[in-house]
């Protein structure tokens, strides 16, 4: 379960934060002999950069949290994202089958939510697919244990793509 907590949204209509609920599953995690999620738990935080459609900028910060179950197949994920003008709280979680995962997401304070599918081709990489209603997204995303890259484009919001670096705290 990805829980990000505190804050709301600022921002007019919810497709506008949907991409940056893609957070609460960028997490790049590498695969274990004991599930894909072994070993990823903990603190998480750095900085990126919205591109809205209009091609405009806005600046975010971010934490997040995670946790695995004990087979490291289950990761739960705690994100908060915020600007100068608004703020993400989502909840998600996925489970594992082999380097597959699914599972599901939400929005907290706007109460939108969806599917997530995806794999972890290997060590260190993540991708990730997530839906819901008139609106999706494709997330790639890259680690080596101390750093994480994000990469998030939608489809059918106002955001055009997101770019976040992450460090484990």
């Amino acid at each position: 379960m990805m829980r990000l907590n505190g804050g709301t949204i600022g921002l007019a209509g919810s497709a506008k934060a949907l991409p940056l609920a893609a957070l609460l599953c960028s997490a790049a995690a590498p695969a274990f002999a004991a599930g894909p999620f072994t070993g990823f738990p903990g603190e998480w935080t750095g900085s990126g950069d919205v591109t809205m459609a209009d091609g405009s900028h806005d600046r975010i910060k971010c934490k997040a949290s995670y946790s695995t179950g004990p087979s490291g197949q289950a990761l739960n994920i705690n994100v908060n994202c915020a600007s100068d003008s608004y703020r993400v709280n989502i909840i998600s979680n996925v489970v594992a089958q082999g380097s597959q995962f699914s599972g599901t997401w939400r929005e907290t304070t706007r109460q939108v939510s969806g599917d997530v599918t995806g794999r972890v081709p290997g060590p260190g990489e993540y991708q990730a697919s997530l839906s819901g209603t008139g609106f999706g997204l494709e997330l790639a995303a890259t680690s080596n244990g101390k750093v994480q890259a994000i990469t998030i484009n939608a489809q059918g919001t106002d955001v055009q793509s997101v770019r976040i670096s992450l460090r484990r705290a």
